[in-house]
C-alpha cells in the first residue's frame, strides 16, 4: 500500500515539474498533475489484475478525457492537461529494455519486448484519438443543436 502511496506521489510531483519545465499556465499545473496520479492509479490496478495493455490504454484514456473537460472549462488547449499528465505512463521501460537486447545481440528478446511495447503505445494513442474524436462530436453537435 505505502508503495502505491509513493508511486502516486513521485508521479504527481514528476508532472508538476514536466508541466513547469513545459512553461504551462500555473492554474492547469495542479490540474495535470492530478490527472496524471489517478490515471497511474488505473494503469497500475488494470496492469496487474488485466493486461498491461489495457493498462496503458485506460490509463491514457482518462487522462485524455480529464484533459478534455479541463480545456472546455478553463477554455485552453487539451494538449496542455494532457500532454504533462501521460509522460508518467509511458512505457519508457520497455523502450529501454528493448535496445538493451538489440545491444547484447538478443534479436528474439528484442523482437518480443519490441513487440509488447509498440502494442502498449499504439493503446496509447488509440486511447487519446478516441476521446478526442469522441470530445469533437460531442462538441460539434452541442453547437449543431443551439
Amino acid at each position: 500500500m505505502l508503495k502505491i502511496i509513493l508511486d502516486l506521489f513521485y508521479c504527481f510531483i514528476a508532472t508538476l515539474f514536466f508541466a513547469l519545465i513545459m512553461n504551462a499556465p500555473k492554474k492547469t499545473i495542479l490540474h495535470s498533475s492530478l490527472f496524471a496520479a489517478v490515471g497511474y492509479l488505473i494503469y497500475i490496478n488494470l496492469s496487474d489484475f488485466v493486461s498491461p495493455t489495457l493498462g496503458f490504454f485506460s490509463g491514457t484514456a482518462f487522462i485524455a478525457m480529464m484533459g478534455e473537460i479541463s480545456a472546455r472549462k478553463f477554455k485552453m488547449p487539451a494538449t496542455i492537461f494532457i500532454f504533462p499528465a501521460v509522460i508518467p505512463i509511458v512505457p519508457g521501460f520497455g523502450l529501454y529494455e528493448t535496445m538493451l537486447a538489440i545491444v547484447q545481440n538478443n534479436i528474439f528478446l528484442a523482437l518480443e519486448i519490441g513487440t509488447n511495447t509498440i502494442l502498449n503505445i499504439a493503446a496509447m494513442a488509440m486511447a487519446m484519438a478516441l476521446v478526442s474524436i469522441l470530445a469533437g462530436k460531442i462538441k460539434y453537435r452541442k453547437t449543431k443543436m443551439f
